[in-house]
């Protein structure tokens, strides 16, 4: 797991949460125009079941999600506490993916983070990070040609809510990434982990099996 970076050397830790020393970190990228579920359901799967959980962003400034919801990320991408989780909303990713310096970020903690997981359109910043070649992906419903196109070297998916080739994780469209969120946690805690989250949550519609399963990473025992 990562390292828990010190709140004091950190600038714009005023405004973050304190990480626990032996809980795997947690990265939201925010972004202007993202989604909002794409983002805030993660976060709640990811907390409820007891990970630090944290945003990042390019720049310091707040930025707004679709338009009405005011967010003031709590890193950016030159302080951020390295994750072992990253997780890529989706929204308006046009701007992101011409982004040279946010796109060497997530190839960067592709080299160490244990899930990248991606919601919605959000798969295009792993595709354009090169992270989707040979693998199978899946995305929104209205995107799923295009990020086809973008990524001639995948295998782009439809009819399901998330495809795991074992470190890369995408989900189809903004409901689907809680899916795929209690399914990262399923395969890092166990299966009555997730379900336990889901319960919290009230999220009925939660079940195990509804994505396909490339190449699970290897459980490991839950943090302390």
């Amino acid at each position: 797991m990562a390292l828990v970076q010190s709140a004091a050397n950190s600038a714009g830790s005023e405004r973050a949460p304190a990480l626990i020393p032996g809980r795997r970190n947690v990265a939201i990228l925010v972004y202007k125009n993202m989604e909002i579920l794409d983002f805030a359901g993660p976060g709640e799967v990811f907390s409820v079941a007891g990970f630090n959980v944290y945003t990042v962003a390019v720049a310091p400034e707040p930025i707004s999600s679709q338009g009405f919801v005011v967010i003031t990320p709590n890193y950016t991408l030159a302080n951020c506490p390295p994750p072992d989780i990253v997780v890529v909303p989706g929204g308006d990713t046009e701007p992101i993916l011409a982004d040279a310096a946010l796109v060497k970020w997530v190839q960067t903690q592709a080299a160490h983070a244990e899930v990248l997981l991606s919601v919605c359109t959000g798969a295009g910043l792993l595709g354009k990070a090169g992270l989707l070649d040979g693998k199978q992906a899946t995305t929104y419903h209205d995107y799923l040609d295009a990020l086809q196109r973008a990524n001639p070297k995948a295998k782009v998916l439809r009819g399901t809510r998330y495809v795991d080739n074992g470190q890369v994780i995408t989900t189809a469209g903004i409901s689907a990434g809680i899916d795929g969120s209690l399914h990262v946690v399923a395969n890092l805690l166990g299966e009555e982990a997730a379900r336990q989250v889901a319960r919290t949550m009230e999220y009925d519609k939660w079940q195990p099996n509804q994505g396909l399963v490339v190449k699970a990473p290897t459980a490991t025992a839950a943090p302390r």
